[in-house]
């Protein structure tokens, strides 16, 4: 299952939202993302002529066009007093980013929305801190954990820590696509993660550089890494099948 994650990608700008609402509304993807950050964030590129803050109306809006086109959105959370603005908002799920696997307040107030929670394990997120994570949520259900390797280097991505994290924590595991190379995603596929959060840009504008640029798709490539994806993840199912049925031919032999 695919999340676009327009994070922050949209500079605030409604326009840039608007071509990424109307791309996601006509395709075959079903859920999409949106980033809160801190205070200091919004401050700090404010200075810099970018106002990157959507206000709660608007995000009320996204909500209301998404549920009419019986699609999900969801959002991404690292601050109590950012999220504390739109929290009586009704977003379908949420990501806990890593700086804030282990804020229990910011938990806590996430554990109140009853919703499916995704925990990303990038930034210094050891089997320690997830462990707090989890046990802080009190209940397993509608936890995923996050594999997010913070690296544009292909042989870093150790995808074999899904299957590892999958049977430590006994949680489905997705993946956090953080890689400037898509074609990683095809090696992705035989691990079968249960979700995979893949950042997105809108335009090609000459000059635009995006705050996730290096590690976005734009979105006239997501169909395609899809159809690519879900091409290597049958294969891959085939041959476990076939493996399966070799082993089961010698049992009966």
């Amino acid at each position: 299952m695919f999340f676009l994650e327009a994070g922050i990608n949209h500079f605030g700008d409604k326009k840039e939202i608007d071509r990424v609402l109307k791309f996601f509304l006509k395709s075959s993807f079903q859920n999409i993302t949106f980033m809160l950050q801190t205070d200091d964030f919004y401050h700090r590129y404010v200075k810099k002529g970018f106002n990157f803050k959507l206000d709660k109306n608007y995000y009320n809006h996204l909500i209301e066009i998404c549920k009419k086109n019986k699609k999900k959105i969801g959002l991404s959370v690292c601050d109590i007093k950012t999220f504390d603005e739109v929290k009586d908002l009704k977003f379908d799920f949420y990501k806990l980013l890593s700086i804030s696997i282990n804020n229990f307040n910011l938990i806590n107030i996430l554990k109140s929305k009853k919703k499916p929670i995704f925990i990303s394990t990038g930034f210094n997120s050891n089997d320690k801190k997830i462990k707090k994570a989890i046990k802080s949520f009190d209940f397993k259900k509608n936890l995923t954990i996050l594999h997010t390797p913070m690296t544009y280097n292909v042989q870093n991505l150790n995808f074999k820590r899904i299957l590892r994290l999958r049977e430590k924590f006994n949680l489905p595991v997705g993946y956090s696509n953080h890689n400037s190379d898509s074609n990683s995603l095809n090696i992705l596929s035989a691990y079968a993660p249960s979700a995979i959060f893949i950042y997105i840009k809108p335009t090609r504008k000459k000059k635009r550089v995006y705050p996730d640029d290096k590690h976005a798709l734009y979105l006239d490539e997501l169909e395609t890494m899809k159809k690519e994806y879900e091409k290597y993840l049958i294969s891959h199912e085939k041959i476990k099948t076939n493996k399966k049925v070799t082993i089961f031919n010698e049992i009966k032999k």
